[in-house]
């Protein structure tokens, strides 16, 4: 009688080997075929760059599981406010490259970015980053401070040292992919964001099939695996190191955060030598969306201070 038993997480763990080339479809190029692409470090990135390409330069990095589709109104904003905008799918999301090798750790990712600014021939530029890309952010700065002529970090995951409990599991063989193909199901994409907010106006059916549509790109859920079994930080660990980041720093946070509490918030204000914290009233863990014109006024108002 323990084979009925058995066969449930068995058939849990084995569906999603089975499954996953059914879901995930598409190469990075078919996501996005009207997109810009460079080759870095022998993986092919995606980004956008949008405005004049004389005019003043403001990086932007998404968070986990997101793509530069999360940037679509501050980039609207940036431009028409006379800025070139320049978006990043960084390595395992977006339409970039989902290499299986343990090239994830958050200084990898910040040399993504650096990377599409040379290709670009942007010798500096200002720097926004939400939540893991917020990390990212804090890490470029980081690694290249001359390149950084200010930094945006909207409620960046800065604190820990290691990775969550879930991230050990996730590098395991089969437990996994596992783990990833369910937790990034195209399916629940709605229901992850508004879990992560508190004001749902913004989340239409078109938002969120923008967020789910680079889940059905090959290697997602694997990419996650790989980055479980990624560095987390390289070298530099990024919370270790705050205090050496100088640039003029802004941070946005949600006053009812769940993911990284707005306590964070005022722990990185206190301790980055040049930063600010600015909080939005009744907002959760996605500032950008939730109160898009308030965030991209506070962004714009930020960078005209400092020109």
């Amino acid at each position: 009688m323990i084979w009925p038993l058995l066969l449930t997480p068995a058939a849990l763990l084995a569906a999603p080997v089975l499954l996953t080339p059914l879901r995930e479809r598409l190469t990075p190029r078919e996501l996005a075929p009207a997109g810009r692409f460079v080759t870095i470090d022998g993986h092919e990135i995606h980004f956008s760059d949008t405005g004049p390409d004389t005019a003043p330069a403001v990086m932007l990095v998404h968070g986990f599981a997101a793509s530069t589709f999360t940037w679509r109104a501050q980039i609207a904003a940036l431009c028409a406010a006379g800025y070139r905008a320049i978006a990043v799918d960084l390595l395992g999301y977006g339409a970039s490259a989902r290499p299986a090798s343990a090239v994830y750790a958050t200084d990898q990712q910040a040399r993504v970015v650096l990377g599409v600014a040379d290709a670009l021939a942007v010798p500096q530029f200002a720097l926004v980053g939400y939540s893991f890309g917020g990390r990212v952010a804090l890490q470029l700065a980081l690694l290249a401070p001359e390149r950084v002529t200010a930094l945006v970090a909207i409620c960046p995951e800065a604190l820990a040292l290691t990775r969550p409990p879930i991230g050990a599991l996730t590098a395991l063989p089969l437990v996994g992919q596992a783990l990833s193909f369910y937790l990034l199901a195209p399916g629940l994409v709605s229901t992850g964001l508004r879990a992560l907010s508190v004001r749902h106006e913004w989340l239409t059916a078109e938002a969120a099939a923008g967020y789910a549509a680079p889940l059905t790109v090959r290697g997602t859920a694997m990419a996650q695996v790989w980055q479980a079994r990624s560095p987390k930080d390289g070298s530099v660990p990024v919370p270790t190191a705050l205090e050496q980041i100088t640039c003029p720093t802004l941070l946005l946070w949600g006053d009812r955060d769940t993911v990284f509490p707005v306590d964070d918030g005022r722990q990185l204000a206190q301790r980055m030598p040049a930063a600010r914290l600015e909080v939005f009233h009744d907002v959760g863990h996605l500032p950008h969306e939730e109160c898009a014109d308030a965030v991209s006024t506070a962004l714009l108002t930020w960078l005209a201070t400092l020109r």
